[in-house]
């Protein structure tokens, strides 16, 4: 009989949402060739853990997953705050990919975004989570209140996006030098972003009081902002755009 510790190999998450994300991220990745990835907000791994990038890192203040498990050269796992992690972390670096997936709330998304583009260069791509609420639940920026919420009016589902959307609309009010698109119809709704100044650019609020006081009317009334289009399209765009910019 052999004395040989056995290793276990451990298992990436297979959560379908994940999946679609990672698969998304890697298209996205192709196309700048990027080699450097940064997500923010891991919770399960669902996505992180699926990817396969040269350099990666990881920022999330609760892991739910042994991370030690999964540690490998080039990949890290930072247990901290995105705050945290911009301040202190990521100086001197850039990044060619970065996912947007932290706290569902309009303030710390459209922080984390205007963070990490100190962290970017000319061709980064972002991929941002949760643009798309489905239902004026799902809207809350604390998840209890959606559930909650839900189970009074006797709707069932699990479904939570918080106001995220709010983000993009002051993407397009305040960030003239970006352009991006909505992924609809595949997975989970995301937006990528990419810097490319909009043409005939006009803001619609001009105030980001007016946009964090959003609600899912003004979400439906001006839902065209979105720039919806299904993921071979947004991939084509990206191509496109960053080949001519």
């Amino acid at each position: 009989m052999s004395d040989a510790v056995q290793v276990s190999t451990p298992v990436r998450p297979q959560n379908p949402q994940g999946l679609i994300t990672a698969r998304r991220l890697q298209r996205l990745a192709a196309i700048n060739e990027g080699a450097r990835y940064l997500e923010i907000g891991v919770c399960n791994g669902d996505t992180f853990l699926n990817l396969d990038f040269p350099t990666a890192d990881a920022v999330d203040p609760n892991f739910q997953f042994d991370t030690h498990a999964f540690a490998q050269e080039g990949r890290r796992f930072l247990a901290k705050t995105s705050d945290a992690f911009f301040r202190e972390d990521s100086a001197g670096q850039s990044y060619d990919v970065m996912f947007l997936d932290g706290l569902h709330t309009f303030e710390q998304c459209f922080r984390d975004f205007c963070a990490s583009m100190a962290y970017a260069h000319r061709r980064t791509i972002w991929l941002i989570d949760d643009t798309v609420p489905n239902d004026a639940f799902s809207i809350r920026p604390d998840i209890r209140d959606t559930w909650r919420l839900r189970a009074a009016h006797g709707v069932n589902s699990p479904a939570w996006h918080g106001d995220v959307f709010k983000t993009l609309f002051a993407i397009h009010d305040f960030f003239p030098t970006f352009d991006y698109r909505t992924i609809e119809g595949s997975g989970n709704p995301q937006t990528v972003l990419i810097q490319s100044p909009r043409r005939g650019f006009t803001p619609r609020w001009n105030n980001l009081e007016a946009i964090s006081r959003c609600d899912f009317v003004d979400f439906m009334d001006n839902r065209d902002i979105l720039k919806s289009t299904s993921e071979e399209e947004a991939i084509a765009w990206v191509v496109q755009t960053l080949a001519t910019g």
